[in-house]
């Protein structure tokens, strides 16, 4: 099962396009901050979570979903107010037993690890902070294991490369 995310995309939708063009995948998932109607991600095969721009689709503020054994929570995250550290999104993935945690809103890519649980920021498709590429994630879910890949959409590179095995709880 092969998953795109991304967040921040903030009405940019040829990034979008572009992002989709380069992979074969199962499901695409915004974490937020599209700035697109729900019938316009919808048309592209998007689903996902609202983020705190007023102009977010009608989607839930967070979904929790099981693909392939690996449970995913995706939220944009500003209600955990990540910008002021991962803490609380932690605590809230924990509850819902999430293997990952997948998150917006700081427009900064990030995979960090969390007492066992993954922590995936893709970035931002539009306007990235800290950094210049702009970026999302690919996740593979094998069963026991999955694997991340952030991607720069600009230059069709991979940034970052990350896997883990659930049945241990450690990175491999």
């Amino acid at each position: 099962m092969k998953l795109i995310v991304f967040s921040d995309n903030h009405r940019d939708r040829l990034v979008i396009d572009r992002m989709l063009s380069q992979h074969a995948y199962d499901h695409a998932i915004s974490l937020g901050d599209s700035e697109m109607t729900e019938a316009e991600l919808g048309r592209k095969g998007i689903f996902g979570v609202r983020g705190n721009y007023p102009f977010e689709p009608a989607f839930p503020y967070e979904l929790t979903m099981t693909f392939e054994g690996i449970r995913i929570l995706f939220t944009h995250g500003h209600l955990q107010r990540v910008k002021s550290g991962l803490t609380g999104l932690y605590e809230h993935a924990q509850a819902v037993n999430a293997h990952l945690c997948c998150f917006g809103h700081t427009h900064q890519r990030t995979i960090t690890e969390l007492h066992g649980i993954t922590m995936l920021n893709p970035g931002s498709l539009a306007f990235p902070k800290g950094q210049v590429e702009r970026t999302y994630a690919c996740i593979t879910c094998l069963k026991t294991r999955f694997f991340i890949d952030i991607h720069d959409v600009d230059r069709g590179v991979i940034l970052t490369h990350y896997e883990k095995d659930i049945t241990s709880g450690e990175p491999l």
